[in-house]
Parts: structure tokens; C-alpha cells; sequence
């Protein structure tokens, strides 16, 4: 709604006015309606989208509040009601919802990556059959190119728009319909899954993975080979341009995040030689660290010299970065830490629920365990079990009447992960329950579950408090009721 400057004034001896302090209008649309309204073209889809989701979105919702004989202390209903613009587009019986063009996703995969279906009663011989002739949409492409020159020009994902495909015939020609073809994301770290996309958005009328591999008359083995031969890929000078451009300003601790965040989302070929080229930058605080820390780090022999001990410092902290995103140092591809660079334990909680003699725990365990009941060693087997493989649910209730040694084996329980220099948290719901457990507390205090509890009520533990260190840590919650 711009006007421009024309050079009419008009005003005071105070202000003066020109044509850019008028609010744009249309004189017949406001004399019609007797409002100031304006009139905008539109260019694109935006206003038709900025419309449509009045339609789209649902009824509007609103707050009421019913009195009644059952008013308890707040008794509400969250109605909907249905207003002009919804109720006149049901009238109608006009669409609330359409997808036009059609979308068809197109599988792609490596040879033999395909999926097969099996079902139980299959043989053996069965399956193998199975195998061999189960084929998918991006096979029958390739089949229909090698015995059709007529999709030849066409690529994969422009295929569909002039083809359709029928999982038991493969791909004939379409005589009506439109459908638009398009291919599922792949990220660097999917590998050769990732090159493979990046082929079949130039090459066209694959005719087997030999030909769709093939890149001026030569065939390489694998997608990323053919990508870097079209040019397609980058190597690692991206990734060194990157660091020598931000090495002279950013600290060392971004650095080694910038690192690894690379490391687990993208394709790097050759990490260990970006490391070589930038220990010197992602390591420029240790010393400062190894300094200040003093006596929390469990320091490396005597004799190492200072850059010793940088570099395996920095290689310590960036795996911590590594094992926060998932990853491990096999597949990041770099040499690990020679030595283990602890920090000894300065969160209270962790320091209070480690502060227990493991050889007083384990001969405590041995004794309970000789005296275990049939019913009381299957519990005891079944959550150990669970724990101890990382199996799913891992939540136990054990119910039983009193006197039936519940408590007994609570403390089994906990004796047995202590003798391991574990951490197990014993809670209950009340102070005299909690007093019969090891180290024992109530729920409401250790979990910050509030007193009066409501359906919005929520336990305030921060993310990074030492109540929450203590909770990643601990192996086994015990709860008495």
C-alpha cells in the first residue's frame, strides 16, 4: 500500500502533510459499504491459503461454565459452536478436504535392499522363491526402461506423471489422472542410500544398476563413486574451509561441537585428517581446564608432555559431544581418547546415594538370597532380568499381602545394585513406610510431587539440576506404597 511522494503538500505552520500520510483506499468501495475497505490483488497463494484455513482449521472453540447440583470447585466444558463462515460452507456441501494432483512416493534402494513379504507358514524353499521374484516400483522402472525406449528421457520421479504402476503388472502407460512422483528424503548419513537419491535426480531411463552406475562409459561400484565422477558430492575441503573459517573466532568448545554435529549428520570422508588439521584449535582451552579442574579430573601419568595431554583432553570432551548426539567412535571414524578423563563427582545427590560400603552390600545380598521364597526368587529373577538387558516395559507392581516379605525383597533388590556401584533410589508415599527402606524418603520429596495435586500439576525438576543427574543415573526406583 506504498504511496509515493508527488510533491502535493498540504497542513500547518506546525507539520505539513504530503501524498505518503494517506491511508490507501478505493472512494467507490467505501461509499458503497460506508467503511474504509481496500481491494488487494492476489499475486499468489498465500492470501488463498490466509483464507482457506479459516475453513480448514475446525470449528472455534469456546469455555463454558455449567452451575448445577454436581458444581464441584470448577466444573467446565469445552464446547465448539459453529459459526457464519463454517456453517455456510457446510450448507454448500462444499470439500473440507481435497489432495490434487495425487502424490505417489517412489522406493528407491540398493540391489538386494528391497522389501519382501513373508508370511509364517512359508517353507524355506518358499521363501527363497519369495525373494527372487518380489519386486518393487524402482525395479519394474528399471525393467520397463530396459524392454521400452519411451521413458528413457524421463526421470524417476517425473516417471509417474505419464506412467502408472500396478504392483503385479509394473509400470504401463497412463491414459488418464495425473500423478506427481516424488522421492523419500535421505540425509548424508544414510551413505550409499543418500548417493543413490542424488543419482536418480539427474540420471535418466535407468535400465539396471549397472547403467544407472555408469558415468561417461565407465561403471563405478557403488552411488557415491558415479555422484563423484558427475560431480555431484563434495569432499572434505567443504568441511576444512569451514573450520579455517571459523577457527579465529569461535572458542574451542564450539568448535568441538561444530565437529561433532558434523560427525552425526553429514558424510565426512576422512574425519581423522580434519582432527590432524585442527587439534590445535579444538583443544586450545584444555590446558585452562586441566588447570582449573585440578584435583575433580583423574589426571594421566606423570610423564606425558603438555600437548599429551591437550589433545587427549579435547578428544575425551568430544566424545562426550559424540555420546550426546548417539554416536559412537567406530562410526564417527576417529582415534578415541587414550585415557579416561573422569570428572570426579561434585553433585551432592549422586555423591550421597553413592556413599555406601559395596562389600557390606553384597554379603547383605547373600544373605537375603539364601532365604528367598519360590515366589519372591521369580520376581526377583524377572526384574533382574529386565534391568540387567535393557528390556521393555520395566516397570514392576508387586502385590502381596502383608507379612508376605515384600519389603524383604525391596531390599534384595537394592543391595544387589549397591554391591555393584549402582545407584537405587527407595521412595514411599509416606515418612513411616519410607523409614523401612534403605536410605529412604518420601516420593513427594525426592520427585518435587506436590502436595495438592491437580490435572495440571507437574513434578519441577530442571533439566539440568542435580536431582536430574541423580534420575539419569540411578538404575533402579524403588516404590513402596
Amino acid at each position: 500500500y506504498e504511496r509515493p511522494d508527488n510533491g502535493v503538500r498540504w497542513g500547518s505552520e506546525r507539520f505539513m502533510f504530503d501524498n505518503r500520510w494517506v491511508v490507501p483506499y478505493n472512494p467507490y468501495l467505501t461509499k458503497k459499504y460506508k467503511a474504509h475497505i481496500n481491494v488487494e490483488i492476489s499475486g499468489g497463494v498465500r492470501a488463498i491459503k490466509y483464507l482457506a484455513k479459516y475453513v480448514y482449521k475446525g470449528s472455534d472453540r469456546a469455555t463454558l461454565a455449567v452451575p448445577g447440583q454436581h458444581d464441584e470447585i470448577d466444573m467446565t466444558l469445552q464446547g465448539r459452536y459453529i459459526g457464519p463462515v463454517q456453517a455456510i460452507w457446510r450448507l454448500m456441501a462444499y470439500a473440507t478436504h481435497e489432495e490434487k494432483p495425487a502424490v505417489m512416493q517412489l522406493p528407491y534402494h540398493l540391489a538386494g535392499r528391497h522389501r519382501v513379504a513373508f508370511s509364517t507358514n512359508m517353507t524355506d524353499a518358499q521363501r527363497e522363491m519369495a525373494v527372487g521374484t518380489q519386486s518393487s516400483a524402482f525395479i519394474d522402472w528399471m525393467k520397463y526402461n530396459n524392454a521400452n525406449e519411451d521413458g528413457r528421457d524421463l526421470l524417476y520421479s517425473i516417471f509417474s506423471m505419464h506412467y502408472t504402476y500396478v504392483k503385479k503388472r509394473g509400470w504401463h502407460m497412463r491414459k488418464k489422472g495425473h500423478t506427481i512422483g516424488r522421492l523419500p528424503v535421505a540425509v548424508p548419513r544414510q551413505g550409499e542410500h543418500f548417493y543413490l537419491q542424488s543419482l536418480l535426480t539427474v540420471k535418466r531411463g535407468a535400465r539396471s544398476y549397472r547403467d544407472l552406475y555408469t558415468v561417461n562409459g565407465i561403471q563405478y561400484p557403488t552411488p557415491s563413486a558415479a555422484c563423484r565422477a558427475m560431480g555431484l558430492t563434495f569432499d572434505d575441503s567443504e568441511w576444512i574451509s569451514l573450520f579455517n573459517e571459523i577457527k579465529d573466532t569461535a572458542s574451542a568448545y564450539a568448535l568441538r561441537n561444530q565437529f561433532a554435529v558434523i560427525l552425526s549428520n553429514s558424510e565426512v570422508l576422512d574425519p581423522q585428517n580434519i582432527w590432524e588439521l585442527f587439534k590445535d584449535n579444538f583443544s586450545d582451552d584444555c590446558l585452562h581446564r586441566i588447570s582449573r579442574l585440578g584435583d575433580e579430573l583423574i589426571l594421566p601419568p606423570a610423564d606425558w608432555t603438555d600437548d599429551e595431554r591437550r589433545y587427549d583432553y579435547a578428544l575425551w570432551l568430544l566424545g562426550n559431544c559424540l555420546q550426546d548426539l548417539g554416536l559412537d567412535w567406530e562410526r564417527a571414524r576417529l582415534t578415541r581418547y587414550r585415557h579416561a578423563w573422569v570428572t570426579q563427582e561434585r553433585n551432592p545427590l549422586i555423591a550421597e546415594a553413592l556413599n555406601y560400603d559395596r562389600e557390606v552390600e553384597s554379603e547383605s545380598f547373600l544373605d537375603s538370597q539364601r532365604l528367598f521364597s519360590a515366589g519372591q526368587r521369580a520376581a526377583f529373577d524377572t526384574i533382574t532380568n529386565t534391568i540387567d538387558n535393557g528390556l521393555r516395559p520395566n516397570t514392576f507392581f508387586l502385590q502381596g499381602p502383608a507379612g508376605t516379605g515384600k519389603t524383604f525383597l525391596y531390599k534384595a533388590l537394592c543391595s544387589l545394585y549397591r554391591s555393584q556401584g549402582k545407584i537405587v533410589l527407595c521412595v514411599a508415599s509416606s515418612g513411616i513406610a519410607s523409614l523401612l527402606l534403605p536410605n529412604g524418603s518420601t516420593a513427594h520429596s525426592l520427585f518435587k510431587i506436590p502436595i495438592d495435586c491437580t490435572e495440571d500439576s507437574i513434578c519441577r525438576i530442571q533439566g539440568q539440576s542435580n536431582l536430574a543427574k541423580l534420575l539419569r543415573k540411578t538404575s533402579l526406583i524403588i516404590w513402596d506404597e
